[in-house]
This record gives structure tokens, sequence and C-alpha cells, in this order.
């Protein structure tokens, strides 16, 4: 039990917390709220690092934090992405592509740990792709403001979180393979 109860478990729940907050801000957003919806992104963002950190900083590496952490990083992801859908131009392809990964993780992950008794942590690749959607993320949110446009970095980036979205799926796709699920 002891186990379950550690700062970064906690920092993982306050991710969750902060989900539908931010969606509720991106679909409502005007220009005066926005500094405040800013602050809440990057502590949102912030909390992933933290709470990975900490883990082993502190050696508070749990089972259950393997979860939780990937759980939140994808529901945070897939919460922002549906309300950029509704919001904005984010690519609807990508979006689908994003799902469809992370949902096969999700069962592939879930049949692992039915079948053996295993949790997998989070690949190398699957970080680097979480940090490429969330910078892509951060510059569609950004661009809510009336004064900003940053659609030539947003160009660059969405080749880019394609081609690592797809990588990662691969390698995730490999990893479950190796186990036999």
């Amino acid at each position: 039990m002891k186990k379950l109860f550690t700062i970064p478990n906690f920092l993982s729940l306050i991710r969750l917390i902060f989900i539908p907050i931010l969606i509720i801000f991106i679909l409502n957003i005007k220009n005066s709220s926005f500094p405040i919806f800013i602050v809440f992104c990057f502590v949102a963002f912030f909390l992933d690092f933290l709470d990975g950190f900490f883990a082993r900083k502190l050696k508070q590496e749990s089972e259950f934090g393997k979860i939780l952490d990937p759980v939140a990083d994808k529901l945070l992801v897939l919460g922002l992405l549906v309300a950029l859908l509704i919001k904005t131009d984010f690519p609807h392809w990508l979006a689908i592509i994003i799902f469809a990964r992370d949902f096969f993780i999700l069962i592939a992950s879930l049949l692992l740990l039915k079948k053996k008794g295993i949790i997998k942590s989070s690949l190398i690749i699957g970080k680097v792709t979480f940090a490429l959607l969330s910078l892509l993320i951060f510059f569609y949110l950004i661009d809510l403001h009336d004064g900003f446009d940053f659609c030539i970095i947003k160009n660059f980036l969405i080749p880019l979180c394609f081609s690592f979205v797809f990588l990662s799926g691969i390698e995730y796709w490999m990893v479950f393979r190796s186990e036999r699920i």
C-alpha cells in the first residue's frame, strides 16, 4: 500500500484532474482567459516530467505508477486532441493514427498484464513521441489566441509526429510480439 501513495503517483493523479479543466478551457477559450489557460497547460505537461523525475530520484517507482503514468499521458493527449479537433484545424488523419496506436498499446498492455502479469515500462521512443505530440499540441493551443499563428512550426511538427507515432507503434508491436501475447 505504501508504494501506491507516492509523490509520483500523486502528481500523475493531479494530471488526470487537469484534463477536464483543460478541455473546458479549450472549448470556451477567450483571449482574456488565455494566460490562465497557458499556465494550466504548462503545469499539466510539467507534471509529467516531475512524476518521472521524483520516481527515479526518490526511488518511488511502483507497478501502479508504471500503469498510471502512461495512462495519464494518453488520456491527456487524447482529451486535448478531441477538444482541438472540435475547436481547430488539427489534422483528423493524424488524430486517428494517434488514437489507433494508443488503443493498440492499451489493449496489448492489458493482455500482457492479464496473461503474464507483466507491466512493461514505456519505451524511449514512446517518451520521445509523447514529447513531440505535446509540442505539436502546445502550438495548436497557443494558436487558440487571436494574436498568434504558428502555421510553419505546426506544418513541420505534423509529419515529424506522424513519423514517431508510426515508428513507436511498430516498436511497441515488436515488444508485445516478443512477449507472445
